[in-house]
């Protein structure tokens, strides 16, 4: 099983970015390989909730809400991986640190097929690629935050984080 965590400091109060994290159709504002992200069911927050991700380099992905611990963390399963990913699943959690100020961390699990092989490509290959999206997508999720009025209303700004 191939773990990766990252974390970001986000000058903000932990509600403020909660509300934003939580938005799960807001995605697409904040990681620039999301093209497009849409709620899949009426569901749009806790346990069940769906969105439609259209990513660059992947395609379609479809991500379910399966554990959801309001103003704190939310878990999800990713459907539509490469074939060598047998289950992804990702958490984003939301910890105050001063009034005005809080910590973000990703924790996520990719399990693969092909035993021995799988684990060695994901250790490899996917684990470099996927700690630089983890650390891009943080930084691009700091800026949403800091420097958005709305969740409607992204800064018209370019983000500085790009995945490499």
């Amino acid at each position: 099983m191939l773990k990766l965590n990252a974390q970001i400091e986000i000058d903000a109060p932990a509600d403020e970015v909660w509300q934003k994290l939580a938005k799960l159709d807001d995605v697409q504002h904040w990681v620039e390989s999301v093209k497009s992200s849409h709620y899949s069911s009426g569901q749009t927050e806790g346990v069940g909730a769906q969105r439609i991700c259209e990513v660059d380099g992947f395609g379609t992905l479809h991500e379910t809400i399966t554990d959801w611990q309001d103003g704190k963390a939310l878990t999800y399963g990713v459907e539509g991986m490469p074939r060598i990913v047998r289950k992804a699943e990702s958490t984003w959690s939301v910890e105050a640190i001063t009034p005005e100020k809080t910590r973000v961390t990703v924790q996520s699990e990719l399990e693969t097929r092909y035993g021995v092989f799988g684990a060695m490509f994901a250790k490899s290959m996917m684990k470099p690629q996927l700690t630089r999206f983890l650390q891009s997508a943080l930084t691009s999720f700091k800026d949403f935050t800091e420097h958005s009025t709305d969740a409607h209303e992204p800064n018209s700004a370019p983000l500085h984080a790009q995945v490499a």
